[in-house]
């Protein structure tokens, strides 16, 4: 088995175990690279890119041999989303990538490629491990393509609050390119524009819940509200509406089922009561077992909010 240099194997470890063979020329021979492919020290996986058989092949460096190998392709779609840690996304484990007109960038059934000049140079990003990849920004807008209008909105959501974006940075990657031959971008500003204000929600469960509120008609309604409850401090409410001094907490997560969470929230309900808060908390079995229930209890508890005075309990529905 040939002898690879040092830096070909800091190469192929810094790339999921692949390298392009135009990046192997930087350290060695064409002849050195032809005995080393014929001794097995290195692997042909693409046309132009080899592989170190001491690395596994996964997801990632399938990604890895595409982008080192065709440098103008991105990493996009539904694999993007799973690299960033989407939810909502379609069972489809093909390796997406995004590439300019005309080009195609590899003949393999694993490879699903989408072709457009519709792309800005800034919602595509180079990686320190080889990895060209559409900005979350973009990668949520491409995904309209695969999932439904409720999914995207999660994903939207996700997106927002897991880079700091804001609806304007989202919009941006859209809204140069409209036109009826695309017509997943309007579905995408849609969903934009469905979303509650405020900042973005923190789980799908609020999402879902926010979207069945905002359906069923309640205006004003925030995520992640922020407020000074004195006694308590910060505190941001799930969703809230704001003119009705009506919060919702959504308690999925585990936490909330602890003792310490359980003694938080009830300190932060009282909090709440006493600058004239209503609080309504959604607990996991709520969200679970009896969704419909469950929203039709938050509009029961809206109309009473707005018909008349707070009720002075800081209890749930």
């Amino acid at each position: 088995m040939a002898h690879l240099p040092e830096a070909v194997h800091r190469l192929f470890a810094q790339q999921h175990g692949m390298a392009a063979t135009t990046q192997l020329r930087s350290f060695m021979s064409n002849d050195q690279i032809h005995r080393a492919g014929e001794g097995g020290s290195i692997v042909g996986f693409l046309r132009g890119v080899y592989r170190s058989p001491s690395w596994p092949i996964d997801e990632l460096s399938r990604c890895a041999a595409v982008c080192v190998g065709r440098p103008y392709a991105a990493i996009a779609g539904p694999t993007a989303g799973r690299i960033y840690g989407f939810r909502r996304l379609p069972p489809d484990w093909r390796v997406h990538v995004v590439t300019p007109p005309a080009r195609k960038p590899v003949d393999a059934a694993w490879v699903a490629a989408y072709r457009t000049a519709a792309i800005r140079d800034q919602d595509i990003a180079q990686r320190p491990d080889g990895l060209r990849i559409t900005s979350r920004a973009r990668t949520a807008l491409d995904l309209a393509r695969f999932v439904r209008p409720d999914d995207l909105l999660s994903i939207i959501e996700q997106a927002m609050h897991d880079g700091h974006l804001t609806v304007e940075e989202m919009m941006a990657v859209a809204v140069d390119f409209i036109s009826p031959q695309r017509p997943w971008l309007t579905t995408y500003l849609d969903q934009l524009v469905r979303r509650a204000g405020g900042a973005p929600a923190e789980s799908d469960p609020e999402v879902r819940i926010g979207a069945a509120l905002l359906a069923a008609g309640i205006s004003g309604l925030e995520r992640q509200y922020p407020i000074d409850l004195p006694g308590y401090g910060r505190a941001r409410f799930d969703l809230a509406v704001p003119s009705l001094r009506w919060a919702i907490e959504v308690d999925v997560h585990p936490a909330h089922r602890e003792t310490a969470g359980i003694v938080s929230d009830r300190r932060r309900d009282r909090a709440s009561q006493a600058v004239g808060w209503w609080t309504s908390r959604v607990s996991a079995d709520d969200y679970e077992e009896g969704f419909e229930a469950t929203i039709a209890d938050l509009l029961r508890v809206h109309a009473r909010l707005l018909s008349g005075p707070q009720p002075r309990s800081a209890e749930a529905m």
